[in-house]
């Protein structure tokens, strides 16, 4: 299992120093952790290891985020109070549990006899298949319902959660075959509303990109599963999404879902051929995504087109179709009726 904690290395060798004795202590559950610190301590600083260690490690579900404080006693001496959502003893039966879950998804999915894209794909289709959007996850009259679905134990124990509980045990189940991952949180803009959100960068081949599961879950009711936001480059993630922190570049392509299965389209030439090819397989639904000039182009009104082109020397008069598309990244999705 992968040990990856990339918020730690963007702390100063002090906030560092606090951060590992943060860590020993939630994980021994104590309920006063000792800082190597003495005299002020800021608000700002703290709040920079509290997110740099929640962050980093998902495995620390039973610490309560919202409400942690700080104190120092006569001598200057500082230290964490914090607060934990579980016992001791339950933490130990939740770990059990969690653990068994996590090795029987790597063992189901046979996670370590494929490649790294694989071991992300397999992972993000599972999610995608087994794990509800908890509406209910931020009903604050449900509270165990909130701290469930904002950690792993939403995906671990009850298969459902919200963005951050979906985020996290895709840090957890990569980590877990020596896969990196981070856990990204800021803010997620559609249909003109700006909400918090959190998804993951991920390490492919020694290249960073963007991967968004929970959106990706937002419309497998109406198809099986998407892949619109499967590896990412930051200038398509940013379209939507805002970052609260600094984070790796993502400005590779090679490993995105569509370009991997060779429907990413940057000419109209190119499209077309894809379609016309998937026309004389037989297939009824086609996926693709455009980029570059196409973008401007009446893509809808370019399949309707070419359908028209193929089915009218047929026995078949009309040809009808259906489709969906995330026009901002530029992915479609069509159904031949």
């Amino acid at each position: 299992m992968l040990i990856d904690r990339y918020y730690y290395h963007q702390l100063n060798k002090q906030e560092q120093a606090i951060y590992k004795a943060f860590y020993k202590g939630a994980m021994s559950h104590q309920k006063i952790i000792p800082i190597p610190v003495r005299g002020e301590f800021s608000r700002d600083s703290f709040e920079r290891i509290f997110m740099a260690m929640t962050r980093d490690n998902p495995l620390i579900y039973f610490l309560n985020q919202t409400t942690c404080s700080t104190a120092k006693d006569c001598f200057g001496n500082n230290a964490i109070c914090p607060q934990y959502f579980f016992s001791k003893e339950k933490v130990k039966e939740y770990n059990r549990k969690i653990e068994k879950v996590v090795n029987e998804i790597v063992g189901y999915l046979k996670l370590l006899e494929c490649s790294d894209y694989e071991k992300e794909l397999r992972i993000h289709d599972w999610i995608c298949q087994h794990i509800e959007y908890d509406d209910e996850g931020a009903n604050k009259d449900k509270i165990s319902r909130v701290i469930a679905s904002h950690n792993i134990l939403g995906v671990f124990a009850f298969h459902k959660a919200q963005c951050e509980g979906i985020a996290k045990a895709m840090k957890v189940l990569l980590n877990a075959v020596d896969v990196k991952c981070i856990v990204v949180t800021g803010d997620s803009i559609k249909s003109g509303q700006c909400v918090p959100h959190a998804w993951n960068i991920v390490d492919i081949d020694g290249e960073p990109y963007q991967l968004d599961v929970t959106w990706d879950i937002g419309t497998v009711k109406a198809r099986k599963i998407i892949y619109d936001y499967f590896n990412l480059t930051d200038s398509l993630m940013n379209l939507e999404h805002r970052s609260e922190n600094i984070l790796p570049k993502c400005n590779k392509s090679s490993a995105n879902y569509f370009v991997k299965v060779k429907c990413d389209f940057h000419t109209r030439y190119g499209l077309s051929r894809h379609i016309q090819n998937q026309i004389e397989q037989g297939k009824k639904e086609i996926f693709f995504r455009i980029n570059g000039m196409l973008k401007k182009e009446n893509i809808i009104d370019m399949v309707g087109a070419i359908l028209h082109q193929n089915y009218q020397s047929t026995e078949t008069t009309r040809v009808g179709f259906s489709y969906n598309s995330n026009e901002k990244i530029g992915v479609y999705y069509i159904r031949i009726n």
